[in-house]
């Protein structure tokens, strides 16, 4: 039987028998294909009782006709279209056209071009498997691909069902909603029996973070975390149609023990970061996936991994507006090179330590509705933090009626002092206006502050459930012992390395004490904020201050 072949263009007039032609790369083949992808000897066509058949010679990257594996003999009719790999074959007719390419079968906004393999592997024994590894491609090069490579009615039905899954994703409250949403979609696009969606973890292990399967309960087995992490780690997307013929996969205990069939694998990337992997299990008894199946999955997750990317973000945007100002959280947010929710890891810093406590606010209180109580503290926290955050402050924690806010972490500030005292001062200057402004029936409220300069350690303290950023160490100490062993109510008391970095014209100096678990003794100095209010002088009574309801 006589048929012609158009292989990458070119035709071929071959005379067909029951021993058939070889297509591949290799010179035993009866038609030789220039192209890495291709096997040595990947295809035979040849024919059973009068008829042609098509049968895949255990080649690397498969074969498929008409959009759809080839994992025994099947028949081939004029006009079918055979990929080799992504090497394109047809059965035309004897008087075609060198130039007719047109594809039966295949969605041409998702399938390769004939004229360019996406893939080069060495000469090893990889031939007897039935894996398709493709190297990622961003998002921007998937659609540009499909906007400038195919026909433009089938690259608008890719932008459209990618348009699709944008929206339903930046619909999404939170990361569990979005990757329930992720699943939902490719599952209802990629037939398929189970997926995974699993996210690298701090260690950089893969982590199942969802698990859907087509019936629930059927399938205990586990994933082939070779696949997984191959995936990940090399950056391409994995389509096997038997993973147990593939050398680079079949010493993966699961394949061994479970036989995983056919698998689809694509990594979550977003700029230069992988995130995770979106993994797909099928039986061939299902069906093996199809090179559309790998092109559409690769898609949507690159629009998975922006998803995630962004619901990583906002969480730790939402964390680090509990301490920081805007400013520094788009600061910190920007130098951060690592997008997963990154740490901030503890390390020693120069700060400032600002301690600020209500003076007498348990007595204030005692008979006080909580909610009035409560009305007055938020209230005055308020405007106290923007005072803090207003120069670049930390806020590490409300402690009762206390404040405790620091300066110079996580980003370095040299003139951490400054600002702490300056914060200081606004404190006590928004607390005098709230006071004048507050309604009938609030009490008039007195602050004490103090605040200490030196070596700290500033990090993220705390369990894999509850993460603080707090600062530790004796320079935290010492402010925590100004406040409260040395400042009155309306001070600011400073200890000497802060001194140190300030105009002495505005500090006036107070008597060494000793303080509770600081080993000596220390000269501290007071912050002259009001100029045209006498200060208290050391060794008077705190009477001498005006009265107060604190």
């Amino acid at each position: 039987m006589k048929l012609t072949l158009q292989v990458d263009g070119a035709l071929h007039s071959v005379e067909l028998t029951e021993g058939g032609i070889t297509l591949g790369r290799g010179d035993q083949a009866a038609i030789r294909l220039q192209t890495n992808a291709v096997s040595r000897l990947h295809a035979r066509i040849f024919l059973k009782d009068g008829v042609p058949f098509l049968e895949d010679l255990k080649s690397l990257n498969g074969t498929t006709l008409n959009g759809r594996p080839v994992t025994e003999a099947v028949r081939l009719r004029l006009g079918d279209a055979v990929l080799l790999g992504e090497a394109l074959v047809k059965w035309v007719p004897e008087d075609a056209p060198t130039a007719e390419v047109s594809v039966r079968g295949l969605n041409q906004s998702l399938a390769p071009r004939a004229s360019s393999s996406r893939i080069s592997m060495e000469d090893r024994a990889f031939d007897a498997s039935g894996s398709i590894l493709v190297p990622h491609a961003s998002l921007n090069e998937m659609l540009a691909q499909a906007s400038g490579q195919h026909p433009a009615s089938d690259a608008a039905s890719l932008f459209q069902r990618l348009a699709g899954m944008a929206g339903t994703l930046l619909r999404a409250a939170g990361l569990s909603e979005l990757l329930e949403s992720v699943m939902g979609l490719v599952t209802a696009q990629i037939p398929c029996q189970r997926g995974f969606i699993l996210l690298k973890d701090a260690a950089g292990e893969l982590v199942p973070e969802l698990v859907w399967e087509e019936q629930a309960g059927a399938h205990g087995n586990p994933i082939s975390r070779t696949i997984a992490r191959t995936a990940m780690n090399d950056r391409v997307a994995i389509l096997t149609t038997d993973a147990r013929m593939d050398p680079r996969f079949s010493a993966g205990e699961s394949i061994k023990i479970h036989g995983i069939t056919s698998a689809l694998c694509a990594p979550l990337i977003v700029e230069d970061q992988a995130l995770g992997v979106i993994y797909l299990e099928t039986s061939l008894s299902k069906g093996s996936f199809t090179r559309e199946d790998e092109h559409l999955l690769s898609a949507m997750a690159n629009f998975a991994a922006v998803g995630i990317q962004r619901e990583r973000e906002a969480k730790f945007r939402q964390r680090l507006e509990r301490y920081h100002s805007p400013a520094v959280v788009d600061q910190i947010l920007k130098s951060s090179q690592s997008k997963e929710a990154p740490a901030l890891q503890a390390q020693r810093s120069e700060i400032s330590v600002l301690f600020a406590d209500i003076s007498g606010f348990t007595r204030i209180s005692e008979g006080m509705e909580p909610l009035k109580l409560a009305g007055i503290l938020n209230r005055t926290f308020e405007a106290l933090t923007d005072q803090i955050f207003a120069r670049g402050g930390t806020l590490d924690k409300y402690i009762g009626d206390a404040i405790m806010a620091f300066f110079g972490a996580p980003s370095p500030d040299p003139d951490h002092a400054r600002h702490a005292v300056e914060a200081a001062v606004a404190m006590q200057e928004v607390l005098r206006i709230l006071n004048a402004e507050r309604p009938e029936g609030y009490p008039e409220l007195r602050m004490r502050i103090g605040i200490n300069s030196g070596e700290a350690f500033a990090g993220d303290i705390g369990c894999e459930k509850r993460m603080d950023y707090t600062v530790m160490g004796s320079t935290v100490n010492l402010a925590s012992r100004l406040e409260s062993g040395v400042a009155k109510p309306g001070q600011i008391v400073i200890g000497p390395r802060t001194a140190e970095r300030m105009d002495p014209a505005r500090l006036r100096p107070l008597d060494a004490v000793s303080l509770k678990n600081i080993e000596h003794p220390v000269s501290p100095f007071e912050v002259l904020w009001e100029p045209d209010s006498p200060t208290v002088v050391p060794g008077r009574p705190e009477e001498t201050l005006p009265p107060t309801a604190g």
